[in-house]
């Protein structure tokens, strides 16, 4: 893989199929595929030995990276000692699974026991519980604790950030649901980018979000992708940027957008495959 500071990158469901057509479409067009798993009763599209080894290929051809994000339905700071264990039994079978990939990182998230700025009517508890389930996944896997990368959710990240550092794990920035949150991007951005690893970028309006960058707000898009470069040229750590968006008209709006944004310009990145 070659070295490229910004590797810019989408969700392996742009087209409404499995994994491995999307990656074959995708590989021309980026620099990093997040490959979002899921497992429910009766359901799961984690990937097969053939299938990762067919990835694997496509990597090596097109110089593409791979982030892996973790299933949704895991809860790691569950008060049930099962469902917690249930959770790490999962993030190491993912982990095992993929390994051969080599991902650029494990995007992670801290789940709430419900959704909104207040994680649990018992944050003390819910952080025991996280505690206990980062502490077995890291002692139990081979993976470095900075390749697991807590995402920003629904949440203030300062309510798990003592957690996160602790542990020394990374950060999945996602801009997009500091947005629609209403939370301080300037204040987020300057306590949470130099432990960064991977970025999330979709557009927000009317209380929604995941859509094309070209719906978002201009001023907002830009303050966050010249603050993103800022950061790469003063600590010249490599990062993914994932436009994380479901459909191929939000997707290639979005490449579009940032291939014209004067933000984006210049050493740290390469530029999509397939939008120079």
């Amino acid at each position: 893989m070659n070295e490229k500071k910004l590797r810019v990158g989408t969700t392996s469901y742009i087209l409404p199929d499995d994994i491995l057509p999307n990656v074959r479409h995708l590989a021309p067009l980026v620099d990093d595929v997040e490959l979002v798993l899921f497992e429910s009763e009766g359901m799961s599209n984690f990937p097969d030995a053939s299938t990762i080894a067919t990835l694997s290929d496509l990597a090596e051809e097109h110089d593409l990276s791979y982030t892996v994000h973790f299933p949704l339905d895991i809860f790691p700071g569950s008060p049930e000692k099962q469902v917690r264990q249930k959770c790490v039994d999962t993030l190491l079978r993912v982990m095992e699974l993929t390994e051969s990939l080599n991902p650029f990182g494990y995007v992670l998230h801290l789940t709430p026991d419900s959704y909104g700025r207040e994680p649990s009517l018992d944050t003390p508890r819910w952080l025991d519980g996280l505690d206990w389930t980062v502490e077995q996944v890291l002692s139990q896997s081979r993976v470095e604790s900075r390749m697991l990368c807590a995402e920003t959710l629904s949440y203030h990240f300062s309510v798990v950030d003592e957690l996160v550092r602790r542990h020394d794990l990374s950060v999945t920035l996602d801009i997009g649901h500091i947005w629609l949150m209403g939370y301080s991007m300037e204040e987020n951005l300057s306590s949470l980018l130099d432990r960064t690893r991977v970025c999330h970028l979709h557009g927000v309006k009317d209380g929604k979000d995941h859509l094309g960058l070209d719906k978002g707000k201009p001023e907002d898009i830009e303050t966050f992708l010249s603050a993103l470069r800022r950061q790469i040229s003063l600590d010249q750590k490599s990062r993914v940027l994932t436009v994380e968006v479901f459909s191929e008209p939000d997707l290639q709006a979005s490449l579009s957008l940032l291939q014209k944004s004067h933000a984006m310009m210049g050493h740290v990145w390469g530029g999509a495959h397939g939008y120079h």
